[in-house]
């Protein structure tokens, strides 16, 4: 693929962007189709019972996790790994950083090289990477998922209500004053810096780590309410110490991810649905992430109530 062609691609909706970050349920259904024959089992296990499905079937996809895609089909329901489906409608997507454009899901066969700002078509899912397509469909690469933002690079950069567009509409904030809500004060100012960048040398509002990130968005409602340090976050106890069954929206999530005795080494701000938006210096941006699943409900600690 060349350069030129992935700068024509354009877009449809922002729904699969959530597809990245390992989300367990759709905010809408989504159209999908089979990219090759592949099996649909009764059960989200490979030991499950189950049936042929062809290439081209075009089925609802219901809920994700795990890399298991839930079906709808004729009014029945059956599970299919997610590297088998491709939408129906593809997805505009930026590039936010030089990256590799592979021909596999591997990374090892690097097709070319794409600058930031470059528009791409996302497609489907497997595994850390996502799949593209050139305008017709006649062409598919994969790209690193991390390397993709519903915002372009000039947007994400500075925040702003533009960065906001990426979360899921359910999960947004509209209280714009700080004279309203504390906690939804604090997820408006949090949704608003989607896509800002990491800096371990950190310097709000410009860059964040992920303690300056809280203390910056909790201090926008309610000014030096916490601690600007993550073990001082986690540990303040004059905060009710939470646990994971019982997180309300606008919570301090608070997690150790050194797997070295009681820690609190990370920390962002809950959104309710199973989302948390941190700045993760792993993605060298401010994202949003499932608390629901995978790495980081396996290396949460617990959170902190901080508006009450």
């Amino acid at each position: 693929m060349s350069k030129s062609v992935f700068r024509v691609l354009r877009a449809v909706l922002i729904t699969a962007l959530a597809l990245l970050i390992g989300a367990s349920a759709l905010a809408e259904s989504i159209e999908v189709k089979l990219n090759e024959t592949a099996r649909i089992y009764q059960s989200a296990s490979t030991s499950a019972r189950y049936v042929k499905a062809p290439k081209g079937l075009k089925v609802t996809l219901k809920a994700y996790s795990d890399g298991w895609g839930k079906l709808s089909y004729k009014g029945r329901t059956g599970y299919i790994r997610l590297k088998y489906l491709d939408r129906v409608e593809p997805v505009r997507a930026y590039v936010t950083e030089s990256t590799g454009v592979y021909r596999d899901a591997e990374g090892s066969d690097r097709l070319t090289t794409v600058p930031a700002g470059t528009t791409v078509y996302v497609v489907g899912v497997d595994g850390s990477y996502v799949r593209i397509q050139n305008k017709s469909g006649s062409q598919t690469a994969y790209i690193k998922g991390s390397a993709l933002s519903g915002s372009k690079p000039d947007q994400v950069k500075s925040g702003g209500s533009s960065a906001a567009d990426a979360m899921p509409q359910s999960l947004r904030s509209t209280t714009s004053s700080a004279g309203g809500s504390k906690v939804e004060y604090t997820i408006y100012v949090a949704q608003n810096l989607l896509g800002a960048p990491y800096a371990s040398n950190a310097n709000p509002p410009k860059s964040f780590d992920c303690a300056k990130f809280c203390y910056y968005c909790y201090g926008k409602a309610q000014s030096g309410v916490i601690k600007s340090s993550s073990y001082e976050q986690g540990y303040d106890d004059s905060f009710a110490r939470i646990s994971y069954d019982n997180l309300k929206r606008g919570d301090l999530v608070c997690f150790n991810t050194v797997s070295d005795g009681d820690a609190c080494d990370h920390t962002g701000i809950y959104l309710g649905g199973g989302y948390f938006i941190h700045a993760s210096s792993a993605a060298k941006k401010v994202i949003l992430s499932s608390l629901s699943s995978g790495y980081y409900k396996r290396t949460f600690s617990w959170g902190r109530r901080i508006f009450g």
